[in-house]
């Protein structure tokens, strides 16, 4: 039996569980509790601290999302090892994306418009035209809207951890504008490192710019840290994109200590990290940066809306003076009208509660879908289930083609993306599927329509 002996359960204001989770945490990390460790039960763990069975399901549930621990189906949940450290893939050929198909069902990374808060939204935009009419066109700081600013800095801190001044926050036309402003102003000419498979926009934007670009290998618990770092290094940590891992926390602790030692930066896409389905979202990295060595990326257009066109950067205080040099006007990208408003909606707390309802309705619909794959045949593919997430990374069995299942597909009005043009070489064959514009009862239904294509895909 695991002694925890040391804590008082209850004696403090955290729920028990997260409590739980810190004992088996500390417990891992000095190595008490080693490698391979098979973990009591809940039941038994349970009745050993006089807790509710939930409570330690809720413990587990959260240790394997930090990949402190790793369930195995039929034998039980156990201690895991940090991934081990592979030298880079050099990619054996040129990104070649084909045309991306229509939008239509399945459509990975949307959010269903249906969900979004038209009227509580409307009223925040006349109130502001009411009260403050010039805010809707009119900006003179750079970096933003200032009232936004400051609550995109209290929102990083109540959801992701991350503690910073409204200073810090850059407002820009979206999660790829600020990507792109982070590494073209930190690259220099230098290398930068990418996931592979990762985002297909960001890998042609390195390329467009003649960097030396270090492919990082992403698996089911996120990408591989190499033997050397890069001037750059770009993470989708707490959700990869595409394939959905996690990069466990040791891993993101070992990436923060080698940008410091080589004086490098990593800057972290948090794209959808709101949209963890069991326990609670997992700390953003930038939360562990005690060095200063990380910029935080985030989005409107996945929690909120795609038309919205507004998302933001936190940066380190040392380069808030830098980038406060070359954004004399704001971004051109960025909506100046919807920034005033969206700080009054997320003042309000109905931004909050907005993202509480999304993601109870997307659950229910990851639910559904995984289900549904779940009944296909094994000689079809195979995915994971790492509950998170507004797609689903489906591994197709060889010699199928994802762009011609996927050309074949939109034509029947299916939105399913391939998996290949994520890859550098195109190796990775595999279906994008998402779940947020579909009803749960609708999902079994469409998944059998998919799977024809799949079945013909050879």
């Amino acid at each position: 039996m695991i002694d925890l002996s040391g804590m008082v359960f209850g004696s403090k204001a955290e729920p028990l569980y997260l409590q739980i989770v810190a004992a088996m945490r500390c417990r891992i990390s000095e190595g008490s509790l080693r490698i391979g460790t098979r973990l009591p039960s809940s039941r038994a763990l349970a009745q050993d601290l006089g807790v509710a069975r939930s409570t330690v399901v809720t413990a587990y549930d959260q240790l394997v999302a930090e990949g402190f621990a790793e369930s195995r189906q039929g034998a039980g949940i156990f201690v895991c090892d940090v991934a081990p450290i592979r030298p880079p893939e050099v990619p054996a050929k040129p990104i070649a994306a084909p045309p991306p198909p229509a939008p239509g069902m399945l459509l990975p990374g949307a959010p269903d418009p249906e969900v979004f808060p038209a009227r509580p939204w409307a009223r925040c935009v006349a109130r502001v035209a009411r009260m403050n009419p010039l805010s809707l066109c009119h900006q003179e700081d750079g970096f933003g809207d200032p009232e936004l600013r400051k609550e995109i800095a209290a929102y990083a801190a109540r959801w992701r951890g991350i503690e910073c001044s409204a200073e810090q926050v850059l407002v820009t036309s979206g999660a790829r504008e600020a990507l792109e402003l982070a590494m073209e102003f930190l690259v220099e000419g230098e290398d930068i490192a990418l996931e592979a498979p990762g985002f297909t926009p960001t890998q042609r934007f390195a390329l467009s710019r003649g960097w030396k670009v270090r492919w990082l290998r992403a698996g089911p618990r996120g990408a591989e840290r190499p033997r050397q770092m890069a001037k750059v290094t770009l993470l989708t940590p707490s959700h990869q994109f595409p394939l959905g891992g996690t990069l466990p926390v040791p891993q993101r602790q070992a990436f923060l200590q080698a940008a410091k030692e080589s004086g490098g930066w990593i800057i972290e896409d948090d794209f959808d990290s709101e949209f963890r389905y069991s326990g609670q979202p997992v700390p953003a990295m930038a939360a562990l940066d005690r060095e200063g060595r990380c910029i935080y990326v985030g989005t409107f257009s996945k929690t909120f809306s795609h038309a919205l066109r507004l998302g933001y950067a936190i940066l380190p205080p040392v380069l808030v003076p830098q980038f406060r040099a070359q954004f004399i006007h704001p971004s051109a990208g960025a909506a100046i009208t919807a920034q005033r408003p969206l700080a009054e909606f997320m003042a309000s707390g109905q931004y909050d509660r907005h993202i509480r309802r999304a993601r109870r309705l997307y659950a229910e619909r990851y639910a559904a879908a995984a289900e549904a794959l779940a009944q296909w045949p094994e000689t079809l593919g195979s995915f994971h289930r790492h509950n998170a997430g507004m797609q689903i990374a489906f591994h197709l069995k060889r010699p199928r083609k994802d762009a011609e299942i996927c050309r074949r597909a939109a034509a029947e009005g299916y939105g399913v993306r391939p998996l290949s043009p994520h890859d550098p070489g195109g190796a990775a064959q595999g279906l994008l599927i998402g779940f947020c514009q579909s009803q749960a009862g609708e999902l079994p239904g469409q998944l059998a329509g998919l799977r024809r294509f799949v079945e013909d895909g050879i």
